[in-house]
């Protein structure tokens, strides 16, 4: 059996919220595996150019891209269930926002592509409420290595761990009484 081929490079978005200089590092840690393994990655701390609306860079990359990965922290579940200080983390706010108005207007669609990441030292309370941290797929990292991130890059790339094996012929069982019965 060959394995599974990849149609076109999936691109993600990811969004997280400045927690730290720690947190920030491992975000761009964990963009550049993806990089590595043939992932399009759009991550604020890789944007280029002029003057950036960042309002108008992440909706345009949020909402065209195949995956929005949003990265679990204490920060993103503050911003994202808005309780966290309203003059703090304004790029997390209006990223949580306007994955909050996308899930509210197509939910089986955003779903889907909203995917909650959490990164080694993180846990489950860093998903804000509206991504239904227990109800819903998350995505652990186990480490910042392909087998540490298996779930999460095999989602992406759309190459299950298992594969359903083809369907057999219909099973015909003779009856157990009337005609066509076995002996008694």
């Amino acid at each position: 059996m060959q394995a599974h081929e990849i149609s076109r490079t999936p691109q993600v978005f990811i969004s997280y919220t400045h927690d730290s200089d720690h947190h920030c590092d491992q975000v761009r840690d964990f963009a550049t595996l993806l990089v590595n393994n043939g992932i399009v990655v759009e991550l604020d701390q890789w944007a280029t150019g002029p003057r950036q609306d960042w309002q108008v860079w992440a909706t345009r990359f949020m909402t065209s891209y195949d995956y929005v990965l949003v990265v679990a922290s204490e920060g993103y579940r503050r911003m994202g269930d808005g309780n966290g200080p309203a003059d703090r983390n304004l790029g997390g706010q209006a990223e949580a926002a306007l994955l909050r108005d996308l899930l509210q207007g197509d939910r089986k669609t955003w779903t889907a592509k909203i995917l909650p990441v959490l990164l080694p030292g993180q846990d489950i309370e860093g998903i804000p409420l509206f991504l239904q941290p227990y109800a819903a797929d998350r995505y652990p990292i186990a480490s910042l290595t392909v087998e540490g991130a298996d779930g999460l890059l095999r989602t992406i790339t759309g190459q299950p761990r298992h594969l359903r094996p083809p369907l057999g012929r219909p099973l015909v069982l003779p009856p157990e009484s009337g005609p066509g019965a076995g002996p008694s």
